[in-house]
């Protein structure tokens, strides 16, 4: 039998997209056996825990739960997905939304109302032109209070037209103010991930501000391309810190990672490590034994910027806003910068995912159109430094306040005790805002990116 195993890595850990093809005289069963076979030689040569897969279990049942069936009791990210197709359309930004992201909360202690809490808005979209904002609270779906036992089902509304009710929070009377309701229809949306970058000047010292929500090169790399030109504008500014904000990004691309560290690191060289990845004995054995990929595939260096701002930040350090949903690529950011340069951490302790995953489609049998995206790699920084824990914050601010202020605005709590640290402004001491009872939902959990670090291109091909 002749295996040909194609992959294409992408980072949030990883992608791999793989072509599986088995022997013509093997009967090949039921269609659920074919899948679970697919899944299972996938699994059991990529799988980073593949010595913990049990022996073949039933094949003639329902794919999610065979894939189940095979996990180590080690892992918390890997998952099944039944369209591959929409899953390579999700991890590139494209869904069919309304342009914003959420959270819900408990309304108030004791009580089964829920209110759904903007994030953010995205530039170009639907809720942008309805002129939507960051902060408002809406109480009611197509003229139905939240509450924790209707919820989920009238989430599943916003797949359509909708209705929501909602109010603002007026700064000047300090009350939240009722909006009425606006309809929406969402669109197939292609979300860029940069969602602010600002230069700020104060009193002549300059600081780089970016909020960026989840690693992608972008089509031919147009998303990279668009990093580069960022930093480019920090530089011709003349910035003296750097603040990003990683609060809403939890994975994406390897690529991206690279290129955003190389951007930040002073005198980033290729001698020295991004990240090293640790890949199971079996893939590890076909990597090196591979001319095209080797010892330089596991081993990722960075690259020579001419966008470099390092050299301009006067303290070294960056600072980072994290959240409790920053994770994988996010992390990685983190992680690798820490033998080079100073990161001050703002925010919360973020999800420790030091591992990645790939995405496995099967393109030799039209009848499956599952995807399987487990843990494939582990990985560390030039110090050989992991991070299963997560980032702990130097500053802790849980970023669960009722009342949110715009993105940059130097009042914004993790914002502003950026700027407290770096010493433009006071020290941050408290945040006189009523915060919350218990969140209950996050839309960012439903990111496609979410926990992945999706993995460069290339080819594993074994005979």
């Amino acid at each position: 039998m002749k295996n040909i195993l194609k992959s294409t890595f992408l980072l949030s850990l990883g992608s791999l997209i793989f072509l599986f093809s088995c022997g013509k005289d093997e009967d090949p069963g039921t269609e659920l056996d074919q899948i679970n076979n697919w899944i299972y030689a996938n699994m059991d040569f990529y799988y980073f825990w593949t010595d913990e897969i049990p022996s073949k279990p039933e094949t003639n049942v329902d794919p999610a739960n065979f894939f189940e069936s095979l996990l180590s009791n080690k892992d918390r990210f890997s998952f099944i997905y039944d369209n591959y197709e929409e899953l390579v359309n999700l991890l590139n930004g494209v869904s069919l939304e309304s342009g914003f992201e959420f959270k819900l909360y408990l309304e108030e202690s004791g009580s089964s109302n829920v209110i759904m809490q903007l994030s953010y808005i995205k530039a170009n979209s639907p809720a942008s032109d309805l002129n939507l904002k960051r902060g408002d609270i809406v109480y009611e779906i197509n003229g139905t209070q939240l509450t924790t036992s209707n919820y989920q089902n009238l989430l599943s509304s916003l797949n359509s037209e909708y209705e929501l009710t909602y109010r603002r929070f007026n700064f000047e009377t300090e009350e939240f103010d009722d909006q009425g309701s606006v309809s929406l229809t969402p669109i197939v949306y292609s979300e860029n991930p940069f969602l602010l970058d600002s230069v700020y000047d104060f009193d002549g010292k300059k600081v780089g501000y970016l909020v960026y929500n989840f690693y992608s090169p972008g089509s031919g790399g147009a998303y990279d391309d668009q990093m580069d030109a960022i930093f480019s504008n920090f530089k011709a500014a003349g910035i003296q810190d750097f603040i990003l904000d990683l609060r809403f990004n939890s994975g994406g691309s390897e690529t991206s990672v690279r290129n955003l560290t190389s951007l930040m690191v002073k005198n980033a060289s290729s001698a020295d490590l991004v990240f090293k990845k640790t890949y199971n004995p079996q893939v590890e054995e076909v990597i090196l034994d591979d001319p095209d990929l080797g010892e330089d595939f596991l081993n990722v260096h960075f690259l020579d910027k001419s966008e470099n701002i390092g050299s301009q930040l006067t303290s070294g350090t960056v600072y980072v806003l994290t959240s409790n949903r920053s994770a994988s690529a996010s992390e990685v950011t983190i992680n690798s910068l820490k033998p080079f340069m100073d990161v001050y951490v703002v925010g919360d302790t973020t999800v420790g995912k030091d591992v990645g995953s790939i995405t496995i489609n099967d393109d030799e049998n039209d009848a499956n159109d599952w995807a399987i995206q487990p843990i494939v790699v582990k990985l560390v920084n030039n110090d050989g430094e992991d991070y299963p824990n997560g980032h702990y914050p130097d500053l802790v601010i849980e970023d669960n306040f009722l009342v949110l202020r715009p993105l940059g605005d130097v009042n914004e709590p993790l914002f502003g005790s950026a700027l407290a640290a770096i010493g433009i402004l006071p020290a941050r001491v408290d945040f006189p805002q009523a915060e919350p009872i218990r969140q209950v939902y996050s839309s960012l959990d439903k990111k496609p990116w979410t926990g992945k670090f999706l993995l460069e291109e290339n080819q594993i091909l074994q005979e």
